[in-house]
């Protein structure tokens, strides 16, 4: 990859590096919680993989990227519609808040937009890529319904949101949310294959 070509990825690179450390620092280990911590921590992990490693492009890579993205995409709008609304001023005028919520996904989509190939998405492609967002789901609601395990200055504890806190929303109040946001996601998802579908490569696999 081309000096160029690594400049958005060093950009995403640097802004998840300033968030995580305003949200993590000091001692809020508790925040690893949030799928938005661990979203973001994915991102970084790849992008920072792309910027060190400097993989040989491929459709594996490419398949891999789309699920960081799609996982990044869901804690942005997730922010967006359920969140924002009940954020405090203060909650959100904080510089990890804009860093992680909007600054992160909104690059990231940009370099899938701008670099990545096409024709490398199957059709199943976006049923795979829910396995992040189920996994982290089933692990919150264990590690509330079952281990109680509290979460400091969090409304919701022992759950990390509100829409996941079946102690009061119940299963049925939950299952809507679930079903929303995992047709919020699909929705995203499938609209990024559609994107790509065309077989044509793109600047990703050109040597910029």
């Amino acid at each position: 990859m081309s000096q160029r070509r690594l400049i958005l990825p060093n950009l995403i690179v640097l802004t998840e590096l300033v968030g995580l450390t305003f949200n993590l620092y000091p001692n809020k280990w508790h925040q690893l919680t949030y799928y938005t911590l661990l979203s973001n921590i994915l991102v970084l992990a790849f992008f920072a993989w792309l910027v060190l490693g400097r993989p040989t492009p491929s459709a594996s890579l490419t398949r891999i990227k789309g699920a960081v993205t799609t996982a990044i995409l869901l804690t942005f709008f997730v922010y967006l519609v359920l969140l924002m609304p009940t954020a405090t001023p203060e909650q959100f005028w904080r510089v990890q808040n804009f860093a992680l919520h909007f600054i992160a996904p909104i690059l990231v989509i940009l370099d899938w937009l701008l670099y990545d190939a096409k024709g490398h998405y199957r059709w199943f492609e976006p049923l795979t890529w829910t396995v992040l967002p189920l996994i982290y789901m089933t692990f919150a609601l264990i590690r509330g319904a079952v281990f109680h395990l509290p979460i400091p200055n969090e409304k919701a504890s022992p759950y990390p949101y509100f829409f996941l806190n079946i102690d009061r929303i119940g299963w049925w109040g939950f299952s809507k949310y679930f079903v929303a946001i995992l047709a919020v996601f699909l929705l995203l998802a499938y609209g990024m294959l559609a994107l790509k579908r065309a077989p044509k490569i793109g600047r990703f696999h050109e040597n910029h």
